[in-house]
């Protein structure tokens, strides 16, 4: 097959490395004859009912997806060589419109990147105190990582368990800087989470920047996903407006909330994870619109697919993909050290409103793209 030097010539991501490996006698490239019959199943059908007997067995379901995606693949990669084309178009008109001093392809350029129209600013985490609600594990703690990099004065980090090697961790990448651990359940009533941020701001007198970043992936418990991941946001977010609101004779504050890719491209095998996210992302969008009363800025930090031995472990509602985790880190993922390094960046930025998507270590700036139909213009 010639398709793959192309593929790999091309840069392809890591699906396509995955296929290129698998055995001459599992490979679909060169061997895989099908019935006329077949060829009028769709990929997903193919995938999931390749192996009626044993719908359980992940590593064959994982293999048969890939394979039947392959089609799928090449039609990626000529969509993909096509964008590339017309960048590369956009290009050479933007250096000859620069020649004759124009802007406008520039602009665009760099909405194409994903960095707007305004170039980032560094310097928004130095010095700063920063209370960042997650656990110590996966994108929380490589996060928590880069973030200390940046040399903020205070990290408060409220999680519902201690993780003293997680936290003796995060003091060698920085001394200066002062890490304390605040026990915290999000799921608590909101009483809980005013008398807890009573007593931070009473010790510390001023955050900057609060990094909502709770979250929960697990459709066997409906309740505890929702709470975990939309009504704790909210909660943290409504105390924390006591200190900050600039109606209340508050300074004002930023607020940073983890979503997902998910939250506007649901994954269906995962409908209550991809819901609360989804509410998230509405919340964020709200807060922001707000700003000018409240004095209170927020943006949302979407990952993609992020490499996580947890996820082989999940589980779909209903039971409706028993072997979801498998083929889901099949598609091309990112490291949480990638993930990490875009919110820091996306923390330094501070556009107010802004979705954020970072997928494949890739971060840029997405539109909006629900049809606005109404707007109360109170």
């Amino acid at each position: 097959m010639n398709i793959l030097p192309a593929v790999l010539q091309n840069g392809i991501s890591n699906t396509a490395r995955y296929i290129c490996k698998i055995p001459r006698e599992r490979n679909a490239f060169s061997h895989i004859q099908r019935k006329p019959s077949d060829h009028k199943l769709s990929f997903r059908t193919y995938s999931r009912w390749n192996e009626p007997d044993d719908p359980n067995d992940c590593d064959k379901r994982a293999t048969n997806h890939v394979k039947a995606k392959y089609k799928h693949l090449i039609r990626v990669l000529k969509e993909d060589a096509e964008k590339r084309e017309m960048l590369n178009i956009r290009k050479s008109k933007e250096r000859k419109e620069n020649a004759k001093g124009g802007k406008k392809s520039s602009m665009l350029l760099r909405r194409l990147r994903g960095k707007g129209t305004k170039q980032i600013k560094q310097g928004r985490i130095a010095d700063r105190n920063i209370i960042f609600v997650a656990g110590l594990g996966s994108i929380g703690m490589a996060a928590s990582r880069e973030i200390l990099k940046k040399g903020p004065k205070n990290l408060l980090i409220f999680g519902r368990a201690i993780k003293p090697k997680a936290m003796e961790e995060l003091k060698r990448i920085n001394k200066k800087a002062n890490i304390k651990f605040y026990k915290y359940d999000v799921t608590l009533p909101l009483e809980a989470s005013r008398e807890l941020l009573h007593k931070v701001f009473e010790e510390y007198k001023k955050i900057d920047l609060l990094i909502n970043g709770a979250g929960l992936l697990d459709e066997h418990q409906i309740a505890k996903t929702v709470d975990v991941n939309f009504k704790g946001t909210v909660n943290t977010t409504t105390a924390i407006m006591d200190f900050w609101d600039k109606r209340r004779g508050g300074p004002g504050g930023v607020i940073a909330n983890l979503c997902s890719a998910s939250a506007f491209n649901p994954i269906y095998q995962l409908p209550v994870y991809s819901a609360s996210k989804a509410a998230v992302l509405s919340f964020t969008i709200s807060l922001a619109k707000l700003a000018p009363l409240t004095g209170v800025t927020a943006f949302s930090f979407n990952p993609g697919i992020t490499q996580n031995p947890l996820k082989n472990k999940c589980n779909s509602w209903l039971n409706v993909e028993p072997c979801v985790g498998k083929l889901l880190l099949i598609h091309p993922t990112q490291t949480t050290k990638q993930a990490g390094k875009s919110l820091v960046e996306v923390l330094e930025a501070n556009r107010n409103g802004v979705i954020w998507k970072v997928d494949q270590g890739r971060l840029e700036a997405v539109k909006w793209l629900g049809q606005r139909y109404w707007d109360s213009g109170i």
